[in-house]
């Protein structure tokens, strides 16, 4: 495979920072931009390498000798006056390969070009394949528009009709060409570029041009303070992080109720609302390297009540609300399915079931594989019950936002691992709070051995299953299988309960199953109950785990420590969550607030709670190794 550099610019911008060379020798991270293409390009698997010149081209020539042309194939050829991108390249179509890279000479890129030149050979009815990716600024930038299939239908030039919504697909000046699809312009008269001149007319011509969109790393480096940028990005090692040849990190998001307002079916723009702090947090996702991806179910096509083009529309605006805010997404992935029948105006042909809904796992098992994505680095964060499920099922941790359903739809038995108010606090919780949390963990529990059981108690809405899950996380970590077993799921349903904080739950038998769990010999496989917060009813079996003799069991609930009888020995760890009362009075309130109670209501609920509950929780107290101090640190709004 061939590479072109475009290396004939003259670099005017950046006169004060390059004197008379030429801007493809500016220096990055103590080398010249242009070396870093080239060796990209070789580590790749490109052997032949036409530099195209014109600026001080001797100096280029000088320091690819120097270099002994990195023991590949490099040619220097002076293309003669400007003649733009496009117009360069046609001036040597003789010397080009039947397909070639194009590289922009002001450029600075970290790609897997492997993947990038395999897709393009995938695909061999295209005349050419452009790199495109998002940014923060696509108000600014260069479009382009694609199809479901992912064939260029449009490009967008700056500046941009501000009565439509675009998507977040910016042409990086990055390509692979079919040099057959140029023959035809070989005598076009130049100056002509690429994205503005050329790449518009194939479409008219009726050729096929693809996009190939990925999170990698490109930038111009064609101004100071654009090369500042680089220079930065580059000795901080985020331009290496974000090639897709090492594994990345990423955030699922859910989009109605998590990303905007669930108004029911989202079916035209004008519906589409973005929740308060929903760009701002994924401008943080953006900012912590997160590869930030939509997952979600849209059965409103199936139904008939939008096409997949008004979907694409919804989603066009999603962008630009987030560009417009400094925020992007990196993919969105959509199930636009829907398996029950009857709907007026239903599309047969998507009546199906399929494993793209979740939480069937084809939209993540998706982009994994697209992205390279290492799900012990990533998180699902969602509103529902669907996507704790859907975290599960993929073994990926999720957090559960009290936006849009809140987790209260209650459509499958599932707890998740973090709960959180809104995608800001999901945001703060993962950069701020999780690594606190984790590190805390790892220290409480050192003496922590297979078969052991740790018992996590405190007042409700403390903070018990934050810990309780970062245990987990330490121990499966440490290649310790571990299942964390939730009190709560022993919830009598109210017309059974009794008005204490033991009479509440089911005690006697949590003590079975706890004795039962300590005493298997052999892999077993067992039925937990679940608890259901709307409704207030008991489900008695909802979910199964799978313990062995070396399983880690993490019991967490109010009434934990009022158990920890039942393991003998050393084998309990025993842990009290304190926070500060009135944060947790707050989150109390908040609780059954949400749940659609009024304030006399939730007021009155903790009031008999302090009286019949929180003396009995604290006496517990005295059972636990470990007291941990959760309001010593900032916890935001985070902790439930």
């Amino acid at each position: 495979m061939q590479a072109v550099v475009l290396a004939g610019g003259r670099g005017t911008r950046l006169r004060s920072r390059i004197s008379d060379l030429p801007k493809s020798l500016v220096n990055v991270g103590g080398r010249p931009l242009l070396e870093h293409q080239i060796v990209l390009a070789k580590q790749h698997g490109i052997e032949r390498i036409l530099i195209l010149v014109n600026h001080a081209a001797e100096r280029i020539v000088e320091f690819c000798n120097q270099r002994e042309n990195w023991g590949i194939d490099i040619l220097c050829v002076n293309d003669g006056a400007p003649r733009g991108t496009a117009g360069a390249v046609l001036s040597v179509l003789d010397l080009l390969d039947d397909d070639f890279l194009t590289i922009y000479g002001d450029t600075m890129l970290d790609i897997d070009l492997t993947r990038f030149k395999c897709f393009h050979e995938k695909h061999k009815a295209a005349a050419a394949t452009v790199f495109t990716h998002p940014n923060d600024h696509p108000h600014d930038s260069d479009l382009i528009e694609t199809s479901e299939d992912g064939m260029v239908t449009a490009f967008h030039p700056y500046p941009h009709d501000p009565g439509c919504y675009y998507p977040n697909k910016v042409s990086a000046a990055l390509y692979y060409i079919r040099r057959q699809a140029l023959f035809r312009w070989r005598a076009a008269v130049t100056p002509l570029d690429f994205g503005k001149d050329l790449f518009p007319e194939m479409l008219r011509a009726g050729m096929k041009i693809r996009s190939y969109n990925s999170p990698e790393y490109i930038k111009d480096a064609g101004t100071p303070a654009r090369l500042d940028k680089v220079c930065a990005d580059f000795e901080s090692g985020c331009i290496a992080r974000a090639s897709l040849t090492s594994p990345q990190k990423a955030v699922f998001l859910d989009r109605d109720g998590c990303i905007n307002v669930d108004y029911g079916h989202i079916d035209r723009p004008e519906r589409f609302e973005l929740i308060e702090g929903a760009a701002a947090a994924i401008a943080c996702f953006n900012r912590a390297e997160y590869r930030t991806v939509v997952v979600t179910n849209q059965p409103v096509v199936a139904r008939g009540n939008c096409s997949v083009r008004d979907l694409r529309m919804i989603h066009n605006k999603m962008e630009t609300e987030l560009g417009r805010c400094g925020a992007f997404v990196d993919a969105i992935y959509f199930c636009p399915h829907h398996p029950d029948r009857g709907f007026i105006g239903e599309v047969e042909e998507l009546k199906i079931r399929c494993e793209c809904r979740k939480p069937s796992t084809g939209l993540i098992d998706e982009a994994v594989e697209a992205f390279n994505i290492d799900r012990s680095q990533s998180w699902v964060i969602g509103d529902s019950s669907t996507d704790v499920a859907l975290g599960k099922r993929s073994g990926i941790r999720s957090i559960l936002v009290e936006t849009g359903a809140g987790g209260l739809d209650s459509k499958y038995h599932v707890m998740p691992d973090y709960t959180v108010s809104d995608l800001f606090e999901a945001a703060k919780f993962i950069h701020a709070v999780h690594p606190f949390l984790i590190n805390s963990a790892s220290d409480l529990i050192s003496h922590v051995k297979p078969g052991d059981v740790c018992f996590v108690g405190g007042l409700s809405r403390s903070g018990k299953s934050f810990l309780s899950s970062a245990i987990a996380e330490v121990l499966r970590g440490r290649g310790f299988e571990t299942e964390i077993v939730a009190l709560d799921r022993w919830i009598r349903s109210v017309a059974d309960r009794e008005p204490t904080v033991m009479g509440r739950c089911n005690v006697d038998e949590i003590r079975k199953f706890l004795s039962r769990l300590v005493g298997v010999r052999s892999r077993e496989t067992h039925e937990l109950p679940f608890y259901e917060k709307l409704s207030r009813i008991s489900h008695p079996r909802s979910e199964r785990i799978t313990i062995s003799p070396e399983t880690v069991l993490v019991v967490e609930g109010t009434v934990a420590l009022s158990l920890s009888d039942v393991v003998l020995g050393g084998r309990a760890h025993t842990f009290f969550v304190d926070i500060d009362e009135e944060v947790r009075r707050s989150r109390v309130m908040r609780e059954y607030l949400r749940r659609g109670m009024d304030w006399g209501a939730a007021a009155s609920i903790y009031t008999s709670r302090q009286e019949d509950e929180t003396p009995i929780v604290l006496a517990s107290r005295a059972r636990a190794k470990h007291c941990v101090q959760l309001r010593a640190i900032e916890l935001t709004e985070a902790v439930q």
